[in-house]
């Protein structure tokens, strides 16, 4: 009776869990990036592009905070599409530059990248993308909401160089003995 028991409980922790899976949605649907395209690779348009971020960041940061969901989120942005494009021209114009900006919200691919421990999988995005002069630069993203944009002197954010240097962990396995997870050392 004690092992009928047991295999009961197991089964139904198993099919809890998998349920579980099941309902959670995709990353891609939960955030809404930031992506800042630069007029060019030249060193002065990248550095634009870096202040105009710091700008944009600290600006809709306190907008965002207040954001129920990505679709929340991505209306705030909508609305608000030419405040966004004002604070880039305002910044742009501080600089000496006249580059036009052109502020979109939609969908868009990005490749995989990390963030922090966090590894964000190829796909499509909701995105605020904000494309300074002709656009032919390297581009700068983070993640808006949820409010996971730091502000950075660099051209990654918080990005790791490679993807190759992200890991994939479940943290409830560092709990297991080394015996049952290998990746544990003793």
């Amino acid at each position: 009776m004690h092992k009928k028991l047991t295999g009961i409980i197991i089964f139904l922790i198993v099919v809890f869990s998998v349920g579980v899976l099941i309902q959670v949605e995709p990353l891609s649907h939960r955030v809404l990036r930031l992506h800042i395209i630069a007029n060019s690779d030249e060193p002065a348009d990248q550095a634009l592009k870096l202040a105009v971020k710091d700008d944009i960041i600290n600006s809709m940061k306190p907008r965002f905070s207040n954001a129920y969901d990505m679709n929340d989120a991505k209306q705030m942005a909508e609305h608000d599409i030419a405040y966004i494009q004002s604070v880039a021209e305002a910044n742009i114009r501080a600089h000496g530059y006249d580059y036009p900006v052109n502020v979109v919200v939609g969908e868009y691919e990005f490749p995989i990248k990390s963030y922090g421990s966090v590894v964000f999988p190829a796909g499509t995005y909701q995105a605020v993308r904000v494309i300074i002069g002709e656009g032919q630069g390297k581009n700068w993203w983070c993640v808006l909401f949820p409010p996971l944009c730091l502000v950075s002197s660099t051209d990654q954010g918080l990005s790791l160089s490679s993807p190759q240097e992200a890991r994939v962990t479940f943290k409830c396995l560092e709990f297991l003995p080394a015996r049952i997870n290998p990746d544990i050392e003793e």
